[in-house]
Formats: C-alpha cells, structure tokens, sequence
C-alpha cells in the first residue's frame, strides 16, 4: 500500500480520531513515516481508538500527528478546546505510545523486517541490512501517491 493509499485508509477506518477541521494541508504533513512501520503506526491508531471509546473520551482527544524522527516513530495527540486529561489518561495514553515507539527501533521503516537503529552521515534510521545504505529511502511523504 503506497504512503497516500494508507493515510486514506487510516482516515476512513479511523475517522473518529481525527480532527474533523483538519485542512487538506495539514493532512499532507500529517504522516511522516515509511510505509515499512504501516502496522506499527495501525496498532498505535487502533489501540488508542479501543482506549478512548472504552472510556468514553471519543471526540475529546485527537491524533494530531505520526512522524518518523531521530529514527523512531513519534505520535502526538491533542485535546479539543475545554478538555484536560487526567494523569490516569495520560500515563495509560502514554503506556501505548511508549510501546509502540520502541518497537519502531527494531523495525526497518522500509520493510517492515528487523531492523536496528543507525546513524547514517548525521541522519538517524532504523533499517535492516538491507535497506541501511539505500539513502534513496529516506523519507519525502510529500511526493504523494509515491511508493516507499
């Protein structure tokens, strides 16, 4: 599944996480990762979903961002206007984040395979043997509909 297929398929399937008022624009830049971490980045989005709607906080907190950087997989989350997780939300919210973000350094972010986190000329990537020194790789979400 190509970068732009994906974000359709996590929008669609996951409508409920995301900020209705989201621009297109923004959408462009909403998911900076290589399509090798689609089933980390899946878990992530499913799990939070089962954790909000189990609680009934739908609607009150939104995946705002999924970014690769320094080689891991980041995921932010913001609340609407007037709510404000209480630290029981935010430390199990932050169980599954952490969970996921670790796995990411074991995991190419081209294939999807085991990987290890390498320092390439300054640049951080967590690759399998066989993608390490393809620097053709490196991530440009914004080509859309371009296969990784």
């Amino acid at each position: 599944m190509t970068h732009a297929e994906f974000l359709v398929y996590l929008r669609q399937t996951y409508a409920g996480l995301f900020d209705p008022s989201t621009s297109e624009e923004a959408w462009s830049l909403f998911l900076t990762a290589n399509t090798g971490w689609n089933e980390l980045i899946e878990e992530y989005v499913r799990r939070v979903e089962v954790f909000l709607a189990k609680h009934g906080l739908l609607s009150k907190l939104y995946i705002r961002q999924i970014e690769e950087k320094w080689g891991g997989l980041r995921c932010y989350l913001s609340p609407t206007n007037g709510y404000r997780p209480s630290a029981e939300v935010a430390a199990a919210l932050g169980v599954i984040y952490r969970e996921i973000a670790e796995r990411s350094y074991h995991t190419c972010d081209v294939c999807g395979g085991a990987g290890r986190l390498k320092s390439n000329n300054g640049c951080y990537l967590t690759r399998c043997n066989d993608h390490i020194a393809d620097r053709r790789l490196a991530m440009d979400c914004r080509k859309i509909g371009t296969e990784l």
